[in-house]
């Protein structure tokens, strides 16, 4: 993994002995439209702090879920909240730029106008945007919403589509996630599946039911994530033998979360689909969760040593919580994030753009620190970090190959 980040033994030393905290290349800070000239850089010149993505694992984890998927016999519609690129979702569907779940209208419209299809915007209907959800679904061939309220039926039945455009809708289920969706034991949920499917056909279809297995972050191994899988699973599919046996037409049952695609269990193959998104890069949470191995979490953030404290045992790092999140930071022994090749180090401390970084145990080495060396972390939430960059330097083989610039905002 040392390829991906710093060295095993100390920091890694600067390429240039100016560093490039912040300014470097012209006084270009890599933060604008002059991101192309990193391209081809070595990935330990480009300015601090950086996300940074490994191309070639990033490959692997997309083929590895799709080969998980066809086993199973599942279709896989990628989540693509944590990267929000066209790159990255170019990947995940193998090329095809159709199916994919987006979390928020300003996704939708940015893949849309990347030549993305079939589209489903997996958050409840927004009523004060009905507008921006009938322009897009009048665009696409598919745009997709969930449901899991009468009223917002209700609302999708006072702006019908133009004469041949129906609303395309999933009935959101919650199956034990406690977020958003209907139980599926309610006596409302049936009541709600037949209304969309039959009380304006015209109008209105029902394309199949969703379900999110986010409980799954709360396990702490493999068996109990699969047994969560297992369980939501299980609901969905007697909620869709229902549905069907009291003549209501539900042609597509859906789950997922990472943890719960990245050891499927057999019962999903009963499925028609699922929709994991986290897995393009993964990170130290699914680490922990065992949805991965330490190698294949492609996400760092890279930093550099800006100053040695001996009095207080500490280094300073020009990352903090901005450019990584303090997600994680009471939910792991490593807090925020780990520092790869460095055992002996800890994150300690975050503010905005400062991050203190002291021993595990006894007195830190700091001639293995030369302040403008370079220390990689593992970030604890992928999605989270991700979030706090508009730039992603994609590496190959130590250099900067490509730039992924994420879509912004809802």
């Amino acid at each position: 993994m040392a390829s991906r980040g710093a060295g095993t033994g100390g920091a890694t030393e600067p390429s240039e002995p100016s560093g490039s905290s912040r300014s470097a290349r012209g006084g270009m800070d890599g933060r604008t439209g002059s991101t192309s000239t990193w391209l081809g850089a070595p990935l330990q010149q480009v300015p601090t702090p950086a996300l940074t993505l490994d191309q070639a694992t990033m490959r692997r984890n997309a083929e590895r879920m799709r080969e998980r998927c066809q086993a199973l016999g599942l279709r896989l519609r990628p989540h693509v909240k944590t990267h929000k690129t066209l790159e990255g979702a170019e990947l995940a569907t193998g090329g095809t730029r159709r199916g994919i779940v987006v979390s928020t209208l300003a996704e939708a419209r940015f893949f849309a106008a990347g030549g993305f299809d079939d589209i489903l915007y997996a958050y409840p209907l927004p009523g004060g945007r009905l507008e921006e959800c009938a322009a897009l679904a009048q665009r696409l061939e598919a745009f997709q919403l969930l449901l899991d309220s009468p009223q917002a039926l209700a609302l999708l039945r006072q702006h019908p589509l133009p004469l041949g455009k129906r609303w395309l809708v999933w009935l959101k289920l919650d199956c034990g996630n406690g977020r958003a969706g209907v139980r599926p034991t309610d006596p409302g949920a049936m009541a709600l599946a037949r209304a969309i499917a039959e009380e304006a056909p015209e109008e209105v279809t029902l394309v199949g039911v969703y379900a999110h297995c986010g409980n799954t972050y709360g396990c702490r191994d493999v068996q109990a994530v699969q047994a969560i899988a297992r369980d939501t699973t299980s609901a969905v599919l007697d909620f869709v033998t229902a549905l069907r046996q009291a003549g209501v037409p539900c042609p597509q049952a859906s789950i997922g979360s990472t943890p719960s695609c990245s050891h499927p269990v057999p019962e999903m193959a009963q499925l028609t689909e699922v929709h994991p998104g986290n897995y393009l890069l993964y990170d130290l949470q699914q680490t922990l969760l065992g949805s991965c191995l330490p190698e294949e979490v492609a996400i760092r953030v890279l930093t550099r040593v800006v100053g040695h404290y001996p009095h207080r045992n500490q280094l300073l790092v020009d990352c903090g919580w901005a450019a990584l999140s303090l997600h994680g930071h009471d939910q792991s022994p490593a807090g925020c994030a780990a520092i790869e090749g460095h055992p002996e180090l800890r994150l300690v401390g975050l503010t905005q753009e400062h991050g203190q970084v002291g021993a595990v145990d006894g007195q830190l080495d700091f001639g293995r620190y030369p302040l403008g060396s370079i220390l990689a972390l593992i970030p604890f939430h992928a999605c989270a970090t991700a979030a706090m960059h508009p730039v992603y330097y994609v590496h190959a083989e130590g250099k900067v190959v490509e730039l992924w610039r994420p879509i912004r905002g809802w």
